[in-house]
């Protein structure tokens, strides 16, 4: 689970932007909170959910998650393939030539596969010349761990050229040759994860994790190819089942869910109750079409316990569907393995079934810089308050103006 992720100098966020999802200790122990598995004494939400105008940057922290991601699961030296080529600074002269950070506190089981996880801090710096356009290159990377509360680390690396620090967790010698095919331009962890250094491998493939179970692009939002979801359907039919399941629930008027064809060539259709022949996937409406290709990776990210982001979890879904997807993830039946959910959204009807410490405002200051606060940091909101009445009334903030 994530504890905390924070960002400067990305796209629309200028100064430091910060989601501590650590609960404070004065709020009750509700079922949906989680006890982190590193550190009990301290408690995570299993939702989080991103609320503001629109423009007000809730898809750029949500993008930004995932190029930390990205950053530790590539390491191709293509110019269109590399992340960190991507990064746009905040448009500003003062900024333009300035580095961006990211900061992420996660607990995971990378050093003892299958055991207690551990708090892991990686922190990046990627610097770029004045223009903020040109020679992207890593001007700090280090991971580190906390084994007794106090941080150890697991590799550092300052600028280009200069020596990178490993610990014995790697496996490594800091003369290791595999050290020297660290580019200036990729991250350690993709580059030893690409030379099979297992603890590498192991957090290069949580990373690739997160990528294939969100939905997010540079420019909007993305979805799996609908034949790469149908041959998931077809290897798995565990998944088909829960998939079929959830979409029977969402429109009650399908009966069940059909695959029919050979490998590329297969297609999906419902029978529809009082229909006499079944419906192809592309007749279908919106909203089922959108529980086809979502519903696999939220069962995947359940099952493997694996964080998701999601843009605009509503799209063409009624808000007691995107409601009810939210609570599987509260659930500790459906949600064993404590994957986090985060989510932008703007439908203020979820509202309602959130709980301050779920909910955080995003919206721009003067400057036109992305800030965020939580809920819970609102001075006198109380927790038998409804949050929509609030948030209409402007005591969260986060209120978008029309004219």
């Amino acid at each position: 689970m994530i504890h905390t992720f924070s960002v400067s100098n990305y796209q629309s966020i200028r100064e430091e932007v910060v989601l501590d999802l650590r609960i404070p200790g004065t709020a009750p122990d509700l079922p949906r909170f989680r006890h982190s598995a590193a550190r009990p004494d301290v408690r995570l939400p299993s939702v989080v959910v991103l609320m503001g105008p629109n423009g007000s940057g809730k898809s750029t922290l949500l993008k930004a998650l995932l190029d930390v991601a990205q950053i530790a699961y590539s390491a191709s030296p293509a110019e269109k393939n590399n992340p960190i080529k991507a990064f746009l600074p905040f448009a500003s002269t003062k900024t333009m030539g300035e580095p961006t950070r990211f900061v992420l506190e996660v607990e995971a089981d990378w050093l003892t596969p299958g055991e207690a996880r551990q708090l892991f801090r990686y922190e990046v710096v990627v610097g770029r010349d004045s223009t903020g356009f040109e020679n992207h290159t890593f001007h700090y990377e280090a991971l580190s761990c906390f084994p007794k509360g106090r941080p150890r680390r697991l590799f550092e690396r300052s600028g280009p050229g200069e020596p990178i620090y490993v610990s014995r967790e790697l496996g490594l010698k800091p003369g290791d040759e595999r050290l020297k095919a660290v580019r200036a331009d990729a991250s350690v962890i993709a580059t030893l994860a690409l030379l099979n250094v297992p603890l590498a491998m192991r957090i290069a493939e949580s990373a690739r994790s997160l990528l294939i179970s969100s939905n997010i692009l540079y420019h909007g939002k993305w979805e799996p190819r609908t034949e790469t979801v149908i041959q998931m359907l077809k290897d798995h039919p565990w998944l088909k089942d829960w998939t079929e399941k959830y979409i029977q629930s969402s429109d009650l008027g399908i009966q069940d869910m059909s695959i029919t064809g050979d490998t590329g060539e297969n297609s999906v259709f419902f029978n529809h109750h009082g229909l006499d022949a079944p419906v192809d996937l592309y007749s279908e409406s919106s909203g089922t079409k959108r529980l086809f290709h979502l519903l696999p990776r939220i069962s995947i990210a359940l099952d493997e316990g694996v964080p998701v982001a999601l843009d605009e979890v509503e799209g063409d879904l009624h808000v007691d569907i995107a409601g009810e997807i939210l609570g599987w993830f509260r659930s500790r039946e459906a949600n064993p393995r404590d994957a986090q959910l985060f989510v932008s959204s703007h439908n203020v009807g979820l509202l309602d079934d959130l709980e301050k410490e779920e909910l955080f405002i995003v919206e721009k200051d003067g400057g036109g810089a992305t800030r965020v606060h939580g809920a819970q940091d609102v001075h006198g909101l109380r927790r038998d308050t409804r949050l929509y009445p609030k948030y209409r009334a402007g005591v969260l903030g986060g209120i978008p103006k029309i004219g």
